[in-house]
């Protein structure tokens, strides 16, 4: 059978010597293509039986022209580059990699957190002016007088919580799929949204972008928040609404902003309004990066593909319900 990764130009300098051993380990081909649009894929992917993709948007216009794919693999835990129910309706598995880069992304929205609180982007560049005043500055809090808010509890936002306890910060957190127990186990408090919104000092998503989250971090939402709340963002740019976050900056009402990833990226812009700020760190989509956790991933995708190929229901084929699975 024939696996094609669609973009393999994305990986600079990547061979994908651990996707190729493990696909042709397992009898199949191996095919590595550099489609730039769904053109190129309906041209030249069109017979391919499993699909790996790091970053082209595929819609129902390719998706409808695979003849025999029985699977679609995400290099990623986000899967917004494939449209879901066009790939059910020709029956496809769509399945990304949710077990890899945890300890990275954790750590990273630790790290941006710590940073925007300990207003250490400010402190830096008055010192690096030759300024020596530790009066400069917003008000800081101990970690043991404030809560921080996740929204969305899966495996990165629980490792995050442990970073949290073990520093002194009470955690609260929304997700309506995890169970009370698993809230339990780590002592975090489950809250509803709304009050999620009102209690907490700093507050970090952790949760897919989709129709029903897109945005979810809004005028309307931070009006609801206390005020100087702290904004982490370390999964979806789409999450939060740019120009709200803005105005929220420039009122005060949003006190400072740690974020790893944009409405729109690549983000070239150094005039973008939340460029420069003293209070806003920005990252360039990193928190999942290790070689560590890269080599996981590559594997992973490839193994993902060969056992669909292999008649085996991995568990993360993301739409098994509507596939009747």
């Amino acid at each position: 059978m024939k696996v094609v990764l669609l973009d393999s130009q994305v990986i600079k300098g990547y061979p994908y010597a651990l996707e190729q051993k493990i696909i042709e380990g397992a009898g199949h081909e191996f095919v590595k293509l550099t489609c730039q649009n769904e053109d190129e894929v309906i041209a030249q992917a069109k017979d391919a039986d499993a699909i790996l993709n790091i970053a082209l948007k595929m819609t129902e216009k390719s998706i409808s022209q695979l003849e025999k794919c029985q699977v679609m693999v995400r290099y990623g835990i986000g899967v917004d580059e494939f449209d879901i129910p066009a790939a059910t309706k020709k029956g496809i598995k769509i399945c990304n990699v949710t077990t890899y880069c945890i300890e990275e992304v954790a750590i990273h929205a630790t790290s941006l957190m710590l940073a925007v609180a300990r207003q250490l982007k400010h402190f830096d560049s008055v010192v690096a002016k030759g300024v020596w005043n530790q009066d400069l500055g917003a008000t800081m809090r101990r970690p043991t007088t404030q809560t921080v808010g996740l929204i969305g509890f899966g495996n990165i936002a629980r490792m995050f919580a442990k970073n949290l306890a073990g520093l002194g910060y009470k955690v609260v957190a929304y997700d309506p799929y995890v169970s009370d127990d698993t809230f339990a186990k780590l002592n975090v408090e489950k809250l509803a949204l709304d009050e999620l919104y009102k209690k907490a000092d700093i507050i970090s998503l952790h949760l897919p972008q989709t129709d029903e989250t897109h945005h979810m971090l809004n005028k309307e939402t931070f009006a609801t928040m206390k005020d100087g709340v702290i904004i982490v963002n370390a999964s979806r740019g789409g999450l939060i609404n740019t120009g709200d976050l803005v105005d929220a900056l420039a009122s005060g009402k949003v006190g400072g902003a740690g974020l790893d990833v944009l409405e729109t990226e690549p983000m070239n812009d150094p005039k973008h309004p939340l460029v420069g700020l003293p209070n806003v760190i920005i990252t360039p989509h990193i928190a999942y990066r290790t070689q560590e956790a890269a080599m996981e991933l590559f594997g992973q995708v490839a193994q993902t593909a060969v056992d669909v190929l292999a008649n085996k229901v991995p568990d993360n084929v993301l739409n098994k319900k509507e596939l009747g699975l």
